[in-house]
């Protein structure tokens, strides 16, 4: 059996998980999984065929108490010891989760996604490595078909997937089991974090884990995990395959696309393979909107193939997301909302320090100047943006155009324009405003009310999505600009 860095290096150079010289966080827990993701990576980094650099990210999910503040002190210690920087944040997940109505477990993973996603931003890292393994994507398997999955859920977790611009997700450890990943820790002499909530069975993966997969290997396949594992990598394989012929079937049936509807060729959508009509509708919807809604079930997609066969030449179905599906004789018209106009506004003057009563007098923008080591990472990206000052001012002076010395730093807040341009952070540089927010998946109805605030004629916050790459926060800085949106009291 090849050493268990050696099978992660064959992963990384195969899937091209990473590049030369790219920065990679490290999402590290503290246990097992984690900490051999760490030490793994750390003998791979410094290798002359595989350069990259290291970024150590922790998250106390405040669910724990006094055990994870430990576990985010050893994080610290351990990426100390390794000569890494270390990045710990702190959330609190179980208020998160009740106030948007979502699980434990999957308030929890948003949060944890959008700070390293935050982190990722600000360091200029390109990888987030985590560290599910070849277990992790059995469990995973047997969740989705015990929730009556289709192929997609049943392919189980990518190698890589897009994260963000710019900003990918990976996965160097799908080939290794867990006794893999226990084996090298105790090679290394290693002593990971035990979290007790991974015992706790009223999680439902833990009790896959615990007494499912057991059970499976005892008394029917004692090979079950390879098994399964195969069947993931053959499903993958026929996913991908579908997903092309998607593609080209949509581009066949499309016939027009505009800013909220697209029309598409509901007999030529019918003539196409059935394993395809179901698949073309969702790419329409991720088409509109940027992604699929949680709630559009495969029974909204036979209903609305069912709009299409029914013997009246007019019909009309309503889709979760505020979609409607129009059918008039041979066409079918996918639209969201109307042209949203009563949200624009602007431009509104902000004076730094100081704040700006937004149009309707529910929301304040406020904005004030902090030491940057008080800034209190990660930013809730809805409602804060953390921005470098200096460099705001500097743009402020450049819009002044006229080469005086302006007195005080007067930022303006309003709604987009035609030709608005905007550089995201860890972007390469500048792109439309509209492509940027299509590619976010802000629903269109809320794009043209979405506030803006500019330094000069620079774009510096969408408020509540991303700050911009010119004006981040960096090692450099001097003086942090805090801008936060509050409700008046």
């Amino acid at each position: 059996m090849p050493a268990f860095s050696d099978k992660v290096r064959e992963v990384i150079l195969r899937e091209q998980l990473i590049e030369k010289g790219e920065m990679v966080i490290v999402a590290v827990s503290g246990g097992a999984d984690s900490l051999a993701l760490l030490h793994a990576l750390n003998d791979l980094r410094r290798e002359e065929s595989l350069p990259f650099f290291i970024y150590v990210a922790h998250l106390n999910h405040g669910l724990r108490g006094r055990a994870a503040r430990e576990d985010a002190a050893f994080v610290r210690e351990e990426a100390r010891r390794l000569g890494l920087p270390c990045a710990v944040g702190e959330v609190e997940a179980r208020t998160y989760s009740l106030r948007c109505g979502l699980s434990l477990e999957d308030g929890a993973r948003r949060l944890r996604y959008r700070f390293l996603l935050q982190l990722a931003r600000r360091t200029g890292a390109t990888r987030v490595a985590v560290g599910h393994h070849r277990d992790d994507q059995v469990e995973t398997l047997l969740l989705h078909f015990l929730r009556g999955t289709g192929l997609e859920g049943l392919a189980g977790m990518k190698y890589k997937r897009p994260l963000d611009e710019g900003i990918t997700l990976i996965r160097p450890l799908l080939e290794v089991s867990r006794e893999e990943v226990e084996r090298f820790c105790r090679d290394k002499a290693l002593t990971p974090r035990l979290d007790e909530s991974n015992l706790d069975t009223a999680f439902m993966r833990n009790r896959l884990r615990l007494e499912l997969l057991p059970l499976l290997e005892k008394e029917y396949n004692p090979g079950v995990r390879r098994a399964l594992q195969r069947l993931s990598r053959l499903l993958s394989l026929d996913r991908d395959f579908l997903e092309n012929l998607s593609t080209a079937a949509f581009s066949r049936v499309l016939l027009k696309e505009g800013e909220h509807a697209l029309v598409l060729n509901g007999r030529a959508l019918l003539l196409e393979d059935e394993a395809l009509q179901g698949r073309v509708l969702r790419l329409a919807i991720k088409r509109l909107l940027g992604t699929v809604p949680r709630e559009v079930s495969q029974g909204h997609v036979r209903a609305a193939l069912k709009l299409m066969l029914e013997g009246s030449p007019h019909g009309l179905l309503s889709l979760p997301g505020g979609l409607r599906l129009a059918r008039s004789y041979d066409r079918l018209t996918l639209s969201y909302g109307v042209p949203p106009a009563a949200g624009r506004f602007g431009p509104l003057k902000l004076t730094v320090p100081g704040e700006v009563a937004l149009p309707g007098g529910e929301l304040v923008l406020q904005a004030c100047l902090l030491p940057p080591e008080s800034l209190q990472w990660p930013p809730d990206v809805e409602k804060e943006a953390f921005l470098d000052f200096e460099r705001v001012a500097q743009l402020c002076q450049a819009g002044a155009g006229d080469g005086r010395q302006v007195e005080e730093t007067e930022l303006l807040v309003r709604t987009r324009l035609e030709g608005d341009r905007f550089h995201p952070l860890g972007a390469p540089g500048r792109r439309k405003l509209k492509n940027y927010l299509i590619d976010r998946k802000v629903p269109r109805a809320e794009r043209d009310a979405l506030p803006l605030v500019l330094a000069g004629e620079e774009i510096i916050w969408v408020v509540g999505r991303e700050v911009s790459h010119r004006c981040r926060i960096t090692p450099r800085t001097k003086q942090a600009l805090l801008l936060r949106l509050t409700r008046r009291e």
